[in-house]
């Protein structure tokens, strides 16, 4: 497992992690500010105050957790910000409270459950010393509540703080133990799927070769030979075979590009998909627009390949379309590939259908996407079919 499979999967669970206590840092937020209502102060206007400040800063919080997603790496950077100015705020609180009050000190226990959704154990581990530093000098620079109760109790709530603080790092542990094993699981998918795609890849290039250089040699052997015939004794019934060989040739030239396509290892994805769609274009009689914008080639390219095959292959069969539109592009290291036509549609309940009789093609192919940590989606239209996918690219 790489260190960048981990960070990949970190990063997912993190910005999760950010969502929920986003939600939570809010609970505490309304804690706050009904702890200002409740026990009045002679600093409750500074309390009111930092609760404010800490409220909109929770909003802010929630607003680029939930709809603003940062380059890689920000969830880590935003979680360890997020965690000292929780701490502040609520401490800062807790000092601004007169000796003896109890809500504030409730508040400031909790957050520990602020840690508990981390996925770096040394930086749960700092937050929660940090937080146990503050909660022990709020309970024992707490004159009225030494007074009142002495120092067994304080110290009791201290070690009971502790203990779950001790907790929370279990969790936190635990969590940290769930990420990796992820990262081994999406590692090894990865890594069984490119070993997949390997020997499929490499079956298709013999047979295309094969096909190539044998069958197809031998018939363009025997349409020269014909048509050298046919030029000093006409023949009808040899004009129709040789016709016929010609439109066999043709198709048999066809599959081997289909098979393994030479043009996807010396010109790339990009000219590929072109020759396909002209090929589809000049065989079939269907009208096809292509909008490719591919500039370098990837470790995707194969796979990509496959899937823009299926689609098309399907668009012939299967949907009675005149006019098909393929746009293939890269946006943030992102590969965006999508086919529309103009036929029939297809309908979830006739997509199942085709699984049903055997037709595992797109089925297939939808797997290898979604292995990669991509999607394969039908987005509905008023007419004909549009299939959208996305596939994250290799680095490299």
């Amino acid at each position: 497992m790489s260190d960048q499979d981990l960070d990949r999967v970190r990063q997912t669970r993190q910005l999760g992690a950010l969502k929920i206590q986003s939600v939570l840092r809010a609970g505490l937020v309304a804690l706050m500010f009904v702890a200002v209502e409740v026990g009045v102060t002679p600093h409750w206007r500074e309390q009111l105050a930092l609760t404010i400040g800490y409220g909109v800063l929770a909003v802010c919080a929630a607003i680029v957790a939930f709809f603003v997603l940062g380059p890689p790496g920000t969830p880590q950077r935003l979680q360890a910000v997020y965690s000292i100015v929780d701490i502040g705020a609520v401490f800062g609180y807790k000092m601004l409270s007169p000796p003896g009050a109890y809500l504030p000190l409730m508040i400031l226990a909790l957050l520990p459950m602020m840690v508990v959704l981390d996925v770096s154990l040394k930086r749960a581990a700092a937050v929660l010393a940090v937080a146990a530093v503050a909660f022990s000098i709020s309970v024992y620079t707490d004159n009225v509540l030494l007074h009142k109760v002495g120092w067994t109790r304080p110290t009791l709530v201290v070690l009971m703080f502790l203990f779950l603080c001790c907790t929370a790092i279990c969790v936190v542990y635990l969590q940290v133990r769930h990420v990796n094993e992820i990262a081994t699981l999406s590692t090894s998918r990865e890594r069984l799927l490119a070993q997949t795609m390997t020997a499929s890849d490499e079956q298709q290039r013999k047979m295309s070769e094969f096909l190539h250089d044998g069958p197809l040699q031998y018939l363009l052997a025997a349409r020269q030979d014909i048509a050298e015939h046919l030029g000093k004794h006409p023949d009808e019934r040899l004009s129709d075979a040789l016709a016929s060989l010609k439109t066999a040739s043709d198709q048999l030239r066809e599959a081997t590009f289909e098979l393994h396509p030479a043009v996807l290892e010396h010109s790339g994805l990009a000219a590929a998909i072109k020759q396909l769609t002209s090929v589809m274009a000049e065989r079939k009689g269907i009208e096809v627009t292509a909008d490719i914008d591919y500039p370098a080639s990837n470790g995707r390219d194969p796979l990509l390949f496959g899937v823009a095959r299926e689609l098309l292959s399907n668009v012939v069969r299967h949907s009675q379309a005149t006019e098909v539109t393929v746009t293939l592009n890269v946006a943030d290291h992102t590969c965006r590939l999508a086919v529309i036509d103009n036929g029939v549609g297809l309908s979830p309940e006739r997509a199942a259908e085709r699984l049903a009789q055997g037709h595992i093609g797109l089925a297939s192919h939808r797997t290898r996407v979604e292995a990669t940590g991509g999607t394969m989606e039908t987005i509905a239209t008023q007419r004909g079919t549009h299939i959208e996918v996305v596939v994250p690219l290799k680095d490299g």
